[in-house]
């Protein structure tokens, strides 16, 4: 899972958050097919949404949306523009103000390759904070302004082939790697580097139901030494996709986590090492 990156609790790539850290990432960017050369450009859409459920978060509960409209320029063979409009919506229920806002604004995306997903991305940011952040000495203010840009990898591996039989057991191997180095004008001018690993089975396929049991490993650092953005999580998960072609998913995860000792402004309140359960559902619907 993803969610607000620089805030706090939150991990995930900003640009398309979320996308990459659950198996959506290859559908984060609109197709870059022979059929887009034809033309000038086309129009691109996606709804996305996750809600999760965290236990290191005071067991809250989380949920983000966003929906972005752009258009796509191909520029060769292998680099495609993509200018788009961003709206970005989060609530939870422990009403902690960083995860409680809406930004919009307009972003760039320029994609290097057509193989796998390398990006460097741009965007402009207005948002607002739905609770009051009070005195909290990183914000200043209810409302605020960014810049955020930066790159992002993503790569995916998958020998599963649609089986004859309604009911089966695979035990085809599949997996994906995911990185993503951006700045955050601002998080007091941060960058932050967020990286996993997912590898496992598709262990079950019932007519277009499908379970997927894998193994999982969570990788952040920043330059400002924010505790919350330097750990490293591991740990079994499984996901349940209830119908083929239609990107929903239920999924849950049993970490164990680690910070790295590394503190700034806010020291660190928890333990060096934990564990989590987290229970989530993702959405994902393009145009």
């Amino acid at each position: 899972m993803s969610l607000w990156r620089g805030g706090r609790n939150w991990r995930g790539a900003v640009i398309f958050i979320w996308l990459g850290s659950n198996g959506f990432a290859g559908r984060a960017f609109p197709k870059a097919d022979s059929a887009s050369a034809e033309g000038p450009a086309f129009f691109w859409g996606e709804f996305y949404n996750e809600s999760a459920s965290m236990q290191t978060g005071r067991d809250n509960f989380i949920a983000l949306s966003h929906i972005r409209q752009g258009v796509q320029k191909q520029i060769s063979s292998s680099l495609f523009l993509d200018g788009y409009l961003l709206l970005r919506y989060g609530k939870d229920r422990r009403r902690d103000f960083w995860n409680n806002r809406f930004e919009w604004g307009p972003g760039l995306r320029l994609r290097f390759a057509d193989k796998l997903l390398l990006a460097g991305y741009m965007e402009f940011i207005r948002g607002s904070y739905l609770n009051d952040p009070g005195e909290d000495a990183e914000t200043p203010g209810k409302r605020y302004d960014d810049f955020r840009t930066g790159l992002i990898f993503w790569y995916g591996w998958d020998r599963y082939q649609d089986p004859a039989m309604q009911v089966s057991f695979p035990a085809d191997f599949w997996g994906e790697a995911y990185a993503d180095v951006s700045y955050y004008r601002m998080e007091r001018k941060n960058t932050i580097g967020y990286a996993h690993v997912k590898t496992g089975i598709h262990a079950m396929r019932f007519w277009k139901t499908t379970l997927d049991v894998f193994g999982v490993a969570y990788l952040n650092k920043d330059v400002k030494r924010d505790f919350w953005n330097n750990k490293a999580e591991f740990g079994p998960s499984v996901w349940i996709k209830p119908w083929e072609g239609f990107d929903l998913e239920f999924y849950m995860e049993w970490l164990n986590g680690y910070y790295y000792g590394i503190e700034s402004i806010d020291p660190n309140p928890y333990a060096q090492r934990y564990r989590d359960r987290r229970m989530g559902i993702l959405l994902w619907i393009g145009w």
